[in-house]
């Protein structure tokens, strides 16, 4: 998947665990089988697998608090939109920090990549930045359509600004999910068309619940408020985690 490395994802721990662990209530070897089954046309399904994953993360609660990088980077970008659209991009990036004077387009949106997600260090910090690379390429295509005039970017309207969180937090999770099966997809099917196919019904059926949880009530003033970014972003994750867990 993208650009992330073939690794044969989660295990069932077995060893000594911390106080704090929390047992999943689905084990990883059950979602890995489910999804298998759904790979070779024997059962299963993507919203089974899905639902399963999050049990087998410790449930929407858990998979929240492993995603900071995610979290911290739609709050970023929910903070830069909302920068521009109350005072302009000038004064945004500047009071960002973020260099502008006598750059083109790529190299801008290529620093608003850089000031959303850090640098990987992590799995979920891979997955962070490749959602985030996905989510400026929309912004480059604004500003590209507009002659690559950097001033386009004092015309985002709300429509883009949604297009663009909304983006990202599809990419992450379906990112995470992928990343994490990958090894299933690899080791049951040797078939590109379908190994495309399964991932694009995967990030169809992500998109659809984040598109239903960022549109429910009260989430997207949030997540753009000068006050309540952060809560807002932590809320959309928490709605779109639990709704991907009580799938049946």
């Amino acid at each position: 998947m993208g650009t992330s490395s073939s690794h044969r994802g989660n295990k069932d721990k077995k060893e000594l665990l911390p106080n704090d662990y929390v047992k999943p209530i689905v084990s990883w070897q059950a979602t890995k089988t489910e999804f298998s089954k759904y790979i070779n046309g024997n059962g299963g399904s993507i919203r089974k697998t899905v639902s399963n994953y999050v049990k087998s993360s410790g449930g929407a609660g858990e998979l929240l608090k492993s995603s900071s990088s995610g979290i911290r980077a739609t709050a970023n970008i929910s903070r830069l939109f909302a920068g521009i659209q109350r005072d302009g991009y000038e004064k945004t990036f500047e009071n960002l920090g973020i260099e502008y004077q006598g750059k083109g387009a790529k190299e801008i949106c290529s620093d608003l990549v850089n000031y959303v997600s850090a640098p990987s260090n992590s799995k979920e910090d891979a997955v962070a930045r490749e959602a985030e690379i996905n989510a400026m390429s929309k912004i480059y295509q604004f500003i590209e359509s507009n002659g690559l005039d950097i001033k386009a970017l004092d015309k985002i309207d709300n429509n883009l600004m949604d297009e663009v969180v909304g983006a990202y937090v599809e990419c992450y999770i379906w990112g995470r999910i992928l990343n994490d099966l990958e090894y299933c997809l690899e080791k049951n099917s040797d078939d590109i068309e379908r190994t495309l196919q399964i991932e694009d019904e995967m990030k169809s059926y992500v998109s659809n619940v984040v598109d239903v949880a960022f549109h429910s009530s009260g989430i997207r003033e949030k997540i753009f408020g000068n006050k309540t970014i952060s809560a807002g972003v932590e809320e959309l994750y928490k709605k779109c985690y639990s709704a991907l867990e009580d799938m049946k």
